[in-house]
């Protein structure tokens, strides 16, 4: 009973809300991926195959297409792993603190486990130290946004490995890690800049509002399909200050191109997406 062969109509279901909800394209070369991800669920949860679907259309925070995106596309696994946004990042700040700015607001959007958003704080902390200015004179605050609870949940520990700090100064590690029971703690002072929150990108209205100094959002925009990545792009535009900086790792062109569904496993639903109202 448990055991149903998955039919491709249901693969493309997936898929299809995997678009729909959350702006994401799932490739065909994936499919085989999609219909055994499925089986093992029907087999865990012990519901045949229309019972899961029903699950699956009322899975609101759709918790289900969101545990295999995360199987999937793992994120980054190593602080300042796009090392150019940070070095830009410290410049931009140091400009601002020397120019008497002390409020400072920064987005990591697609946070994962917390290595970026950490790392704009540890950034920031070095920018203050180039600049002569203390924790205690700042008004700072750092948003960390993901659409998974689970990589959120393990980045507000602030618990890591020995290779995911490989990038991190020795000065700096050995100042804001300490030893703790499976790996390495981030100090807490560091902890307290940073303010996790469950967020999908393509859903608006956005519940914060601008404008903020410095947005990184490369893994925001990497899984979204090209209409949804376009669209968010403008969006995060509009929360920018006048002088922030915005980092999204694509090239003006590719944030204007078109979807090509040839490698999609839900052809003709990619080109059609755009933000919607409310949140998943």
């Amino acid at each position: 009973m448990f055991d149903e062969v998955v039919p491709v109509e249901v693969v493309r279901h997936f898929c299809h809300i995997a678009t729909n909800r959350l702006g994401v394209g799932i490739s065909s070369k994936h499919q085989t991926l999609v219909a055994g991800r499925v089986a093992k669920r029907m087999q865990l949860l012990q519901v045949p195959l229309d019972e899961y679907m029903s699950r699956l259309e009322e899975d609101k925070d759709c918790g289900e297409v969101v545990d295999f995106l995360d199987f999937l596309r793992p994120r980054p696994p190593r602080f300042f792993a796009r090392l150019d946004d940070h070095t830009a990042l410290h410049g931009r700040l140091v400009g601002w603190l020397k120019g008497g700015k002390r409020r400072i607001r920064l987005w990591s959007a697609g946070c994962g486990t917390g290595e970026e958003a950490y790392g704009m704080a540890l950034t920031a902390l070095g920018a203050m130290q180039a600049s002569e200015v203390s924790l205690d004179e700042m008004d700072i605050k750092i948003l960390a946004t993901d659409i998974s609870m689970s990589v959120i949940d393990r980045g507000k520990r602030g618990v890591f490995d020995q290779e995911q700090l490989c990038d991190v100064p020795p000065c700096m590690r050995d100042r804001y890690f300490r030893a703790v029971d499976g790996g390495w703690g981030i100090d807490e002072d560091i902890k307290d800049m940073v303010h996790f929150r469950r967020l999908n990108l393509t859903r608006l209205p956005f519940p914060m509002t601008g404008p903020l100094q410095a947005i990184l959002c490369h893994e925001g925009l990497v899984p979204l399909v090209a209409s949804a990545r376009k669209c968010l792009a403008v969006a995060v535009r509009e929360l920018l200050a006048e002088d922030g900086l915005l980092c999204t790792g694509f090239a003006d062109q590719a944030l204007a191109a078109s979807d090509t569904d040839d490698d999609l496993v839900a052809p003709g639903n990619s080109s059609e997406t755009s933000l919607r109202r409310g949140h998943c």
